[in-house]
């Protein structure tokens, strides 16, 4: 359906964000607490990520050909970068990257804390990577952020209204 969307719409822009858990660094120690019953599982699900992200290829290489734009994050240290589909949907098309900091779109805690969500954006269109590119942490060095962890990541899963204006 996507896809027959994007035909009939010549030019569509179009933004991929999938799950990420599976290329969290912190599967690392998942899998050394766990052993090799989890990694096994693990490695299902990220068959299910690498099938969901050849599709958003598949989709997102029909929207260049077709006049749009793409663009598409991750968490900034997310494994799933090093994917080898990913490194040459890139390549192939020149993307332009972007790091994008949750504390410079006003992203806080319940206590009102700073997040330093880090993102890292890839896109075609070299004026939404600059525009991005502009959302970098601003504070001190040796500021403390809030942490990231538990009830907290749930809400670090939406992008602010900010960085939504700012992509768009």
């Amino acid at each position: 359906k996507v896809k027959d969307r994007i035909t009939s719409k010549p030019g569509t822009s179009l933004h991929g964000s999938l799950p990420c858990t599976v290329w969290s660094t912190w599967q690392f120690m998942s899998i050394a607490k766990h052993g090799m019953p989890y990694n096994l599982k693990l490695e299902k699900r990220r068959a299910k990520s690498k099938k969901m992200l050849k599709s958003f290829i598949e989709c997102a290489e029909l929207a260049l050909s077709l006049g749009g734009e793409v663009s598409f994050e991750w968490p900034r240290f997310c494994t799933g970068w090093l994917l080898e589909e990913l490194i040459r949907f890139i390549h192939r098309n020149n993307l332009y990257a972007a790091d994008v900091d949750g504390c410079a779109c006003g992203m806080e805690n319940a206590d009102g804390e700073p997040l330093l969500k880090q993102w890292k954006f890839i896109s075609s269109s070299p004026r939404v990577a600059a525009s991005l590119a502009t959302l970098r942490c601003s504070h001190p060095t040796g500021f403390k952020h809030g942490i990231i962890q538990g009830s907290t990541t749930k809400g670090t899963e939406s992008y602010p209204l900010s960085l939504c204006r700012t992509l768009l």
